[in-house]
């Protein structure tokens, strides 16, 4: 029942009448019991009755969208379009997290993609930021998914372990003073942001290398966890301490099993805003946070951040946002808050809707921006309006209404007695929305890729022909927002081989 203020009306009423029906006239003693069973059971309805208006409370001071650059990174045209679109939807920062698309300079020049943005775009997207109110904080990463650095010669000896490019070694002093000097360029790219966030997460290899094996026998008790504590504590000093950041966030998946006398020693809540990150379904019930974390948490850190997602953490090369699945997700961090509210009231200072675009450097890429533009709106519909919580049908009726949709149905078609069932996300090809004609062609792929499950080898000159039409139609359009490689990687990987070499094989015997 998800309407209580009305029960508490109903029950106040009730009261009102215990008051003044025994007074106004004599009832039997079978009405008056009968009355009183009545009043029973309405007391028992509101005492069961569930409440959303705990949920309505958590609201989020920094509402903040995920640009993942290491894939498909925007160009400025885009930007152009798409902040204003994100402010006009409630959110008031973006975490930038750059990788090799950032204009390092000196020595690093080498981290740079070919066709990285230069300084003059970075400052031109950056003011387009400030046009629109939204903070932005970039995101560097310091100890794993530095493959874009580890993977150049140049770099290979701070790896962890030799062979794997994914990890640094923090016992490596030529690795902090790297660390360093690309934060001390991110910063002077990006004068204004208070805050830096500076990854943490996903580092696979830790105390493998000689070095850090000898750290743990001479400096740290052989305890991995004061090896990680030391690296994380040393990179969040220098960003504020030196640098002078306000605050800095981390990814909190290395954090999350260390105990508080640790936390304690090495000082992680006074230069750490953990940001707690989870794809699961359901995040209040996932076993990727041990017993006791958010006890733990609550006593070190004075904020704490929630990491949802609105794409890219389903498979790593999913072309087609399945917008449910990360609702689901976003959802459960609501209830988790309910269900950890005691510890959690309070210390919820903003929450991050991630956008991966790749699960990691030089992997395939998941579903991009465009075709999530849908989902993350409606995440954001979700949590703008507490009065919607328990209404997912009013979500997508506001999504419609932001969005200008025209049509809320989608029909069935027909092709060689076969029938095509849109998939639901379908009818956001029909809507308006940055990007929505790259849309509306991913929704014309999702059919192609239907179609070469149901056409027989004897049509198969008609898929090559559908398939020629959208390629060039996705170079046509992907231009406008992607640079040429992205463009490129995007055809290859979702429509050059569309068609299964079986059918293909099955032509050419037929000839």
């Amino acid at each position: 029942m998800k309407d209580k203020p009305k029960i508490d009306a109903l029950f106040q009423n009730y009261l009102y009448l215990k008051q003044i029906l025994p007074s106004s006239f004599q009832c039997r003693r079978s009405k008056r019991l009968r009355y009183f069973f009545i009043l029973l059971i309405l007391f028992f309805i509101y005492q069961i009755c569930p409440s959303t208006q705990h949920i309505s409370e958590l609201t989020f001071q920094q509402r903040i969208v995920h640009f993942d650059l290491k894939g498909a990174p925007p160009k400025l045209e885009y930007f152009q379009k798409l902040l204003p679109f994100i402010k006009s939807l409630g959110f008031n920062t973006i975490l930038m997290e750059y990788e090799d698309f950032f204009p390092y300079s000196g020595e690093l020049q080498i981290f740079r993609a070919a066709n990285a943005y230069s300084s003059k775009t970075l400052s031109e997207i950056l003011r387009l930021a400030a046009d629109n109110n939204l903070e932005v904080i970039p995101l560097i990463q310091t100890f794993g998914h530095l493959q874009f650095v580890l993977k150049h010669e140049k770099f290979a000896h701070l790896r962890e372990i030799s062979k794997n490019d994914d990890t640094i070694c923090p016992s490596e002093p030529d690795s902090i003073q790297l660390i360093q000097e690309m934060l001390r360029q991110i910063q002077s790219a990006h004068p204004k942001s208070k805050t830096i966030h500076i990854g943490f997460d996903e580092a696979w290899s830790i105390g493998k290398d000689e070095r850090c094996q000898n750290k743990l026998k001479t400096d740290f008790g052989y305890s991995l966890e004061r090896l990680k504590l030391s690296h994380i504590s040393t990179v969040a000093r220098f960003a504020k301490d030196i640098l002078g950041y306000k605050s800095v966030m981390a990814w909190d998946d290395l954090l999350r099993k260390i105990p508080i006398n640790l936390l304690t020693e090495y000082q992680i809540g006074q230069y750490i805003t953990p940001v707690i990150w989870n794809y699961d379904l359901d995040v209040s019930n996932s076993n990727k946070f041990p017993n006791g974390m958010f006890e733990r948490y609550t006593k070190i850190f004075p904020k704490l951040i929630f990491g949802s997602v609105f794409k890219g953490a389903e498979n790593g090369n999913e072309t087609f946002v399945n917008i449910d699945r990360y609702f689901t997700n976003l959802k459960s961090f609501f209830n988790l808050y309910e269900i950890k509210k005691d510890k959690l009231e309070g210390r919820i200072s903003g929450i991050v809707l991630t956008g991966w675009q790749r699960f990691w450097h030089g992997t395939d890429l998941c579903e991009i921006l465009p075709e999530g533009i849908p989902s993350l709106v409606t995440e954001a519909i979700y949590m703008n309006n507490p009065g919607l919580r328990t209404d997912r049908n009013g979500v997508t009726e506001k999504v419609f209404e932001i969005l200008k949709c025209k049509t809320k149905i989608l029909k069935p078609t027909e092709f060689y007695n076969s029938l095509y069932i849109p998939r639901t996300e379908g009818i956001y090809a029909y809507c308006n929305f940055p990007g929505v004609d790259v849309y509306a062609l991913i929704e014309q792929l999702h059919f192609l890729q239907w179609k070469t499950k149901q056409t027989a080898p004897s049509k198969i000159s008609t898929l090559k022909t559908e398939q020629k039409i959208l390629q060039d139609e996705f170079r046509e359009k992907l231009s406008k927002y992607f640079y040429n490689d992205t463009v490129e990687e995007f055809i290859k990987q979702n429509i050059d081989s569309i068609i299964p070499k079986s059918l293909l094989l099955t032509e050419t015997n037929e000839l």
